[in-house]
């Protein structure tokens, strides 16, 4: 072992290592070391590069080695955990294999992406979050979801009540468990964005951009019902109710309060606010009129009677018309709405995940909170236990319904917001040593008895609405944003203190709408924000432009959300939602399976995570990524692909336009994969052999050997070449040189800058020059290079270093150098 400044010399020559994620050189002596450069750069003549550092070299040899099992005699070194400690003085420390001691070990350089060892994709050091539990909070935030309220419990009363646990709780086990903690630990390694992370095989950098697309999509329309939440609770801050009661300007006909059946039940309550002509005691001249036209149990929807709240919902909250193709008027009032949610998100997010941490201490806890006192409320409630009931009593014969357990496949997706890049943005902020195993199954678990949970309060809630209505349970319940906004809200109505309850109602749905909304966009944020600071768009030095950027962000996604404003926004929302949510989330969660485990490779990822976590994935995990969870995905996908079913809004179904719509929306996110990786296929080499494919085989041309050499010769004249065939046929010579061309360029030029993020910083970092660099990159042209040394004080001065002078602007790569 040599001394500092022998190690430092060693260690400047790996920066020609050509293996790009940390190859080190450490060795004893000069010569292995030119024989180590030479072996790893494929160039016999960079080994000349050491020769010419001899006379320094011979300098410092006879400075004392030092014993690498400890300190050398006279002298300690401090290492790193003495800030005092000068350069010289400091050491690596290994740990040694008993676990209880430390020993020094050889310096080593390693080589990092651009921006350096602790850097990020931006240049500077990359933020964390402030503990550990904000990262748990924020998960469990982004995970939790209006889903978990308002398609769970749906979910899971119409496909068999407590049965669809059991394919809910499998398909966690074997397909959302293995994704999600797969994904926490690749962004944790990789510390970047769903985007640059894909570092890890370029060629399907595609599918980050599949993966930020749905991101970006879902953070529009999913807004818009944050936007919905926060207008009923604008609403709801009155004495009483808007929803509550018949009358309003927005009430049609066949608005009806419904009541327990009785003999006089064919006549609408009377309403003190409502308007028109009224009978001496108190009847409404124009509701009696039609009340025996109008009928909750009829099928037909011009005479079945609707409730205050669904009508204030569709009729005054969405002004909804009766299909997407009428757009119907804008929603000034909702429009404000959506504004304010979109100023709460860039407000929130405008210091990246430094205030995101803070605020989820709020949006991950409250819901818990509200959704224990709305479960004990209910649970007084008369008909409450009916409801319970309803919603766990099992029908073991759905379980053979092939769409049980597809659903319970997609809601898992769905309930852990898996294949989105959300969860990869999340944990690449996380330190490096964080055990994400542990984090993922409790996320995972949490929001499973979230979901469970939730549908307890729903149910209790749902049983009394039908205990007053006299109706079964089934009857009134409904899934999606109806269940939210029409049934739940009416069953607010038979509760003393209507206002308040609804007040806490809302504002826990709110906080779950933007716990994963803000999720959502900073996955679209940090994805695209890393991307423009490696490209230098962005200085990462700068927060005012990165301020800028993450406001003007939403300000667009603010605008492209006025689409779904108009009165027929909703059955956009609905459109939109059915394409992104289910088959894309399949297809990304598959490729991502196959690039890590058999493109990258199970075994170096297993490394990766035992770097991490200090251990080896067990067979659960190798069992489940490499075959459980591939197969299933496939099988479902191909299940949706076979049995597709028409998209639909409640009774509506979309016409065959939209229907196609949805597919093209569905498709336009995949395409990201094969676009992406055809493109860069193409660009960096293989069009090459495309192009040189196309040529006719060197065998074309007459049979006849007089006639094939006049057509050899007037071959020659046309291409005005001495061998006439040279550009005309296939060559492997033309594919080779071609080839190499590429390859030079990438070696002598790219790969410098990913190494080194700036020539300034290589002037910094190496003693080489232009020529040597030239000569690592094309082995054809003979190393010319000399490399200058100085010694002032027994230290090695770094010479002036440049490439291509003034030649390379406008000229070819390869060429220059």
């Amino acid at each position: 072992c040599y001394s500092a400044e022998v190690r430092g010399i060693e260690a400047r020559r790996s920066l020609f290592q050509s293996r790009g994620g940390g190859a080190f050189i450490g060795l004893a002596n000069k010569n292995e070391a030119a024989k180590s450069s030479s072996m790893s750069d494929g160039n016999s003549d960079l080994a000349k590069i050491v020769d010419n550092s001899e006379e320094k070299n011979s300098q410092l040899q006879d400075k004392p080695p030092l014993d690498c099992g400890g300190d050398p005699p006279g002298k300690k070194y401090k290492g790193d955990d003495d800030p005092n400690a000068t350069t010289d003085e400091k050491a690596p420390i290994a740990r040694h294999p008993d676990g209880d001691k430390d020993q020094h070990v050889m310096n080593f350089e390693v080589s990092y992406p651009p921006g350096g060892a602790d850097a990020g994709p931006e240049g500077g050091e990359r933020a964390e979050w402030g503990n550990k539990v904000e990262f748990l909070l924020t998960c469990v935030g982004y995970a939790v979801g209006l889903g978990n309220v308002w398609r769970f419990p749906y979910l899971c009363y119409k496909n068999g009540g407590g049965a669809f646990l059991l394919p809910y709780c499998l398909m966690l086990v074997v397909v959302g468990l293995p994704c999600f903690f797969m994904e926490l630990s690749f962004g944790q390694f990789a510390s970047v964005g769903p985007l640059t992370i894909w570092r890890i095989s370029p060629l399907f950098k595609g599918l980050g951009y599949s993966m930020v697309m749905v991101s970006l999509v879902l953070s529009v329309y999913y807004n818009v019902i944050v936007a919905q939440c926060l207008f009923f609770l604008a609403s709801s801050l009155q004495s009483r109710v808007p929803w509550a009661d018949c009358g309003h300007s927005w009430n049609s006909w066949r608005c009806r309060e419904f009541e327990p059946k009785s003999a006089n039940s064919s006549l609408i309550k009377p309403d003190a606010n409502s308007t028109g002509l009224s009978l001496e005691n108190g009847t409404n001249i124009v509701t009696s009129f039609f009340a025996d036209n109008c009928s909750f149990d009829s099928n037909d929807t011009a005479t079945k009677c609707r409730t205050p709240a669904e009508e204030f919902y569709e009729d005054f909250v969405l002004k909804i018309t009766d299909g997407i193709d009428q757009p119907g008027e804008f929603n000034w009032l909702l429009t404000l709405a959506l504004l304010a949610a979109w100023i709460i998100v860039a407000v929130v997010l405008i210091k990246g995940i430094q205030s995101l941490g803070k605020v989820s201490y709020f949006t991950a806890s409250f819901p818990y909170i509200m959704l224990s006192i709305l479960l004990i409320r209910g649970a007084t409630l008369p008909g409450s236990l009916d409801g319970v009931i309803f919603y766990v009593k099992p029908e073991w014969s759905r379980l053979k319904d092939y769409k049980v357990w597809m659903e319970a496949a997609t809601q898992i997706f769905f309930n852990l917001s898996c294949c989105n890049g959300g969860l990869i943005a999340m944990s690449s902020y996380n330190k490096f040593r964080n055990n994400c195993q542990q984090d993922a199954i409790f996320v995972a678990v949490v929001n499973a008895l979230t979901s469970v949970f939730a549908g307890f309060v729903i149910f209790c809630n749902l049983g009394f609405m039908a205990h007053q209505k006299q109706l079964p349970v089934a009857d009134v319940a409904k899934g999606g944003p109806g269940l939210a906004f029409i049934v739940y809200p009416e069953a607010l109505t038979h509760l003393p203190l209507t206002p308040m309850w609804a007040v806490l109602f809302f504002i826990m749905m709110a906080t779950l709408g933007f716990g994963s909304q803000f999720s959502i966009v900073e996955t679209v944020l940090s994805a695209f924000q890393d991307e423009m600071r490696v490209k230098g768009i962005i200085n990462p030095a700068s927060k005012l432009q990165a301020i800028v950027y993450r406001v003007a962000v939403c300000a667009i996604l603010f605008i492209v959300g006025l689409s779904m404003m108009y009165g027929g926004g909703m059955f956009l929302l609905n459109l939109i939602d059915n394409a992104v949510s289910t088959f894309p989330l399949l297809v990304c969660g598959f490729m991502e399976l196959f690039v890590i485990m058999f493109v990258y490779g199970y075994d170096h990822f297993a490394e990766d995570i035992k770097m991490m976590v200090g251990g080896s994935p067990n067979i659960y995990w190798r069992a489940t990524w490499k075959v459980v969870t591939p197969v299933i995905l496939v099988v479902l996908i191909l299940i949706m692909a076979i049995f597709n079913e028409p998209v639909t809004y409640g009774d509506y179904v979309y016409a065959m336009p939209f229907q196609i719509m949805s597919h093209l929306i569905g498709v336009f996110i995949i395409m990201w994969i094969p676009g992406y990786y055809i493109y860069k296929y193409c660009r960096e080499g293989g069009f090459v052999l495309m192009k040189e494919f196309h040529k006719p085989a060197e065998e074309w041309g007459p049979a006849q050997r007089t006639d094939r050499e006049e057509f050899l010769e007037n071959l020659a004249k046309r291409t005005d070449s001495m061998d006439g065939g040279a550009n005309f046929y296939q060559s492997k010579l033309s594919v080779a040189a071609e080839l190499q061309r590429a390859a030079s360029k990438e070696s002598g030029l790219n790969r410098l800058r990913s190494h080194t993020n700036s020539f300034s910083a290589l002037q910094q970092s190496t003693v080489y020059d232009q020529q040597a660099i030239a000569s690592a990159a094309n082995p054809q042209q003979p190393l010319q290079s000399q490399v200058s040394t100085q010694s002032a004080g027994g230290r090695l001065q770094q010479p002036s270093f440049s490439i291509g002078g003034d030649k390379t602007a406008g000229e070819d790569i390869q060429t220059t150098v």
